[in-house]
């Protein structure tokens, strides 16, 4: 195994969050050692590895139920001779006495966890959890965000069945493109290599989402999108048909009655494979009620995915070993980085001065005016930060019909960040005027994420709103783009933020 450390790749101490964070030469030097791993398998040396790891321990904190991942990471680390410890759901854990994410965190750095893999509901929680630690983390899956180690696995799946390479790979997906994280992050993994090409096949409320094929697209990955599975598997021979299932926990208002007659097309069965070659994958589990696979296909030549979640357990045995090889360790440093306090969402506004007598803050000596309020909200803002039961006066004032906009006046002295958060849920984009001795001293716009499930909206998660600007401005933690919505920003203010953004993702460094 270590001579492989004479490759130039080092993994030593590194978070995995996205499969774009990793170069196409990763990809492959873990591909590499995970076929090294099956080929000892084969042979009967599973043990032979036994004390790679010893003393090290992973700590696995998934706050949604797991099967397959967390028991493949469990078996790579015990083959690997380390300890595992962690939990899946959260009954008989301090998250049912509404423990923060950062703080659960703390507790198993400050427990000597080696590493941390992390699954949560909320996008961007992963990325969050890196900041928080010093020690490695990977991403187990955020939301419906990514799942780059089931991306790295299924790479795997693919490089095994082709003949050991990535380039000029066809695959074809099915089932719920639209909810599952798994497609996202595998689709983004193939377009680390040469000619990739996607053909796909399902209704159009399971489609690939249209800024996904987009992005697809603008790395080079072909995206094709065909009437019928039949379709598909005539394209993709004697490659790959992945397929996935329908995330009914991720959909709102739809019942399982309406998924059957959505998938009923698009089921996978013995006669759907027939005079097919393609190797049929699934993430799993498959839901044996929905039965996007029926039994029929699983005892067909085809049938690949039993196979993929043992390569599950190769791919993340090599996975840990790149990352934990090494003696270092960042030692629990006890306290938070001062750069989690703060975010770099406040836009900054130009400042001019007094307007429109008796409606703004000609009135207010000392105080906090919310201008730009979404017309209808400024009675919602004021009573979320009960403003008269906290005994300051506050005035929620609608303007005049033709304008859609309101606004409010209060004698506070400060807004908290978690009240700035709820303001922004309320009204994104209005403008925080912040008013001493009459005049306006500060005033700026607290943009927040627009992804709905990014753990940054979530208020008592604490999250500072983070932005870097790649060519377009992106949340740091889900990575998805914000557009700015409101007229009123000046584009000379829009630029005086961007150029203050960084380019990328900047880690933490304890």
């Amino acid at each position: 195994m270590h001579r492989y450390l004479d490759k130039g790749i080092d993994f030593s101490n590194r978070d995995i969050i996205s499969i774009t964070d990793l170069s196409r030469d990763e990809i492959l030097y873990l591909c590499e050692i995970a076929a090294d791993l099956w080929e000892r398998e084969k042979s009967e040396q599973r043990n032979a590895l036994r004390d790679e790891l010893k003393g090290k321990t992973l700590a696995y904190m998934f706050f949604e139920d797991s099967t397959r991942t967390r028991t493949s990471f469990n078996t790579a680390m015990r083959e690997l001779g380390g300890s595992r410890d962690g939990f899946s759901g959260k009954e008989g854990t301090s998250l049912q006495k509404k423990e923060s994410v950062r703080d659960t965190l703390m507790m198993y750095w400050a427990n000597h966890a080696d590493i941390i893999v992390m699954r949560h509901p909320n996008d961007g929680s992963v990325q969050w959890a890196a900041d928080v630690v010093g020690i490695p983390v990977i991403n187990g899956g955020d939301g419906k965000n990514e799942h780059p180690t089931q991306a790295l696995l299924d790479l795997f799946s693919l490089y095994l069945g082709n003949d050991q390479s990535l380039d000029n790979i066809r695959v074809g997906f099915g089932g719920d493109l639209a909810h599952g994280r798994t497609v996202h992050s595998l689709s983004l993994g193939l377009s680390h290599f040469q000619n990739p090409q996607i053909y796909w096949a399902t209704e159009d409320a399971l489609g690939m989402p249209k800024d996904l094929e987009q992005l697809l697209e603008s790395k080079g990955v072909k995206v094709f999108r065909e009437k019928t599975v039949q379709d598909v598997l005539s394209k993709v021979d004697p490659y790959s048909y992945y397929m996935t299932r329908p995330q009914l926990e991720r959909m709102k208002g739809i019942t399982q009655a309406q998924i059957e007659e959505l998938l009923k097309k698009y089921r996978i069965t013995k006669e759907t494979l027939r005079d097919h070659a393609a190797k049929l994958l699934h993430p799993l589990p498959v839901n044996s009620e929905l039965a996007e696979i029926e039994i029929s296909a699983y005892y067909t030549k085809n049938q690949g995915f039993f196979r993929q979640a043992e390569n599950g357990v190769l791919l993340r045995k090599a996975l840990l070993w790149s990352i934990l090889q090494t003696e270092s360790y960042t030692p629990f440093s006890g306290y938070l980085h001062p750069d989690l306090e703060h975010g770099n969402n406040r836009l900054v506004r130009h400042k001019t001065g007094k307007r429109k007598a008796g409606k703004f803050i000609d009135d207010i000596h000392s105080g906090i005016s919310i201008d730009h309020v979404a017309r209808g909200y400024a009675r919602l803002i004021a009573d979320k930060l009960q403003l008269s039961e906290r005994g300051y006066s506050s005035a929620p004032i609608d303007m005049e019909p033709k304008d859609d906009k309101s606004f409010v006046k209060s004698s506070l002295d400060t807004l908290t960040e978690r009240e700035l958060k709820q303001i922004a849920l309320i009204s994104p984009e209005a403008t925080i005027n912040i008013i001493k001795g009459g005049k306006v001293v500060e005033k700026f716009v607290y943009l927040l994420c627009q992804n709905d499930n990014c753990i940054t909206r979530v208020v008592t998660e604490d999250v500072p709103p983070k932005f870097y600007h790649d060519g377009t401005i992106r949340c740091r933690y889900c990575r998805k783009p914000y557009a700015f919505e409101g007229r009123k920003i000046q584009p000379k203010e829009k630029e005086a933020f961007i150029a203050g953004l960084p380019k990328v993702i900047v880690p933490i460094v304890y």
